[in-house]
């Protein structure tokens, strides 16, 4: 019988010695852990503000792309301030109480053996009297070992009772402790990997090469050279101009350049005279049919044209909903998230 109960006691002495250290490890790791996750917080604090600062030495294209990573990034500093605070609360706190309950149960244990001893040395008595026969003294040994031996059976079984709520309460604290821990890593992780989607996106359209032709135009010098040498060159010609005049256009007898022109090709006005009624008649008509079509061009231009207008006017109104769907999306998620809870306010 003893030897199975020495077995029980060392079993339970082994399950309270084990939960005390194994749990106590765990407990300081996590907390270790909590005290990490709250200095990477406050490192990507830092990250973000160096982020904003050099988001305003840049061009708009890079300028936009890193502003709308600083503020993600800040917003995913908020998600782990959160994560800090439910690993302090969910599962580092319930940890460090098991060193209260593993100290009750020690004292329980200790209870027990100084129980189990006095049963021992009771029956350890009980032999030596039945070894004498005295017939008094080993009545009242009989019943001293009997309130010793109760004694030590209410104590074992208060003790297997306690071991056993101490072993059940353990399995479910594990239990809940670490699926409120992954709870807190996939909440964490979730979240931030739906604003690092976005900002990744973000990235992904910002167009370097804007940037780069505002750069390449600010520190573009042949331009500047060029028309500081061509300067000069314009100057000198015009003084030239301005010093050697043009000739008039006159023949060399002094008459004008329209009388030659008349001379040469023969023209004399008095032919006009000399045409009949009938033609002046059907050049008449052929003013008014010449009329009549100019007029007829001229709506059609003004129709081509006010279809043209209309043409760019949609695609003004095109480009202009492309660019305001585009600077939607060049926003950040941080920015988006804020506009929701506005709205739904």
């Amino acid at each position: 019988m003893w030897p199975s109960r020495d077995v029980q006691v060392k079993s339970m002495e082994q399950t309270v010695r084990y939960a005390e250290k194994y749990l106590g490890e765990i407990c300081s790791l996590l907390a270790s852990y909590t005290r990490k996750t709250a200095k990477l917080r406050d490192k990507a604090d830092l990250l973000v503000v160096q982020l904003f600062d050099f988001s305003n030495t840049e061009d708009p294209e890079l300028q936009v792309g890193l502003k709308n990573l600083a503020e993600d990034l800040a917003m995913v500093q908020d998600y782990r301030q959160a994560q800090v605070e439910r690993l302090e609360t969910r599962v580092v706190a319930p940890l460090k109480a098991y060193g209260d309950i593993v100290k009750n149960k020690r004292a329980d244990l200790k209870k027990f053996n100084t129980d189990l001893n006095r049963e021992l040395k009771e029956l350890q008595k009980l032999e030596k009297i039945r070894l004498r026969n005295p017939a008094d003294r080993q009545s009242i040994a009989e019943v001293n070992a009997q309130k010793a031996s109760n004694n030590a059976q209410r104590s074992v079984r208060q003790l297997e009772e306690t071991i056993t709520d101490f072993q059940r309460q353990k399995l479910e604290d594990i239990k809940r402790i670490f699926t409120d821990f992954v709870t807190v890593e996939m909440l964490f992780h979730a979240k931030a990997l739906e604003v690092y989607t976005h900002t990744y996106h973000n990235l992904e359209a910002m167009n370097t090469q804007k940037d780069l032709e505002l750069f390449s135009g600010r520190i573009k010098m042949s331009d500047s050279l060029a028309g500081r040498l061509d300067t000069p060159l314009s100057s000198y010609s015009s003084s030239l101009i301005n010093h050697y005049p043009s000739p008039p256009l006159t023949s060399p007898k002094g008459h004008s350049l329209r009388s030659t022109l008349a001379s040469t090709t023969g023209h004399n006005p008095r032919q006009h005279r000399q045409y009949p009624a009938t033609a002046r008649r059907s050049r008449s008509t052929l003013q008014r049919q010449g009329g009549m079509e100019e007029g007829e061009e001229e709506e059609q231009e003004r129709e081509e044209e006010d279809e043209e207008e209309e043409e760019e006017e949609e695609e003004e109104m095109y480009e202009s909903e492309e660019e305001e769907g585009q600077q939607t999306s060049r926003q950040s998620y941080a920015a988006q998230y804020a506009e929701i809870r506005r709205w739904q306010k």
